[in-house]
């Protein structure tokens, strides 16, 4: 486990879908303080508490490619060999930067498949 705190990143407040405050993927989340963070940490839902961020997990993470520097974060998913690459809608060309393409090359060397998620847009490379 690393020792990284998430700094002034609340994307995965934006990105990530929360079932139990009805909150959509893509949206901010009413409890975000942005940049700050939630507002509600000690009582936030359980999939909050589920969630695990890649880069705070990794410190083999290069620092640039923390999830609002670089418009997209990568997490767990429930398919078998496989992650998922959250990508800002708003930021779409994020997609194509230098540090996406070079996070997408490492998850594959890890994971058989990357699902990427921008918006209610969706694709998956195989490796």
């Amino acid at each position: 486990m690393s020792d990284r705190s998430c700094g002034e990143c609340t994307l995965c407040c934006k990105l990530m879908g929360v079932p139990e405050l009805k909150k959509p993927s893509a949206k901010w989340c009413a409890s975000c303080d942005q940049g700050t963070g939630c507002t509600i940490y000690e009582e936030r839902p359980q999939s909050c508490r589920n969630f695990q961020c890649f880069w705070l997990m990794d410190e083999n993470f290069p620092d640039e490619f923390r999830p609002d520097r670089i418009h997209a974060l990568a997490a767990f998913n429930d398919v078998k060999n496989s992650c998922v690459l959250h990508v800002d809608p708003a930021k779409p060309r994020a997609m194509g930067s230098p540090e996406v393409q070079a996070l997408t090359d490492a998850l594959l060397k890890v994971y058989e498949k990357v699902f990427f998620l921008c918006g209610k847009e969706s694709a998956m490379m195989q490796r």
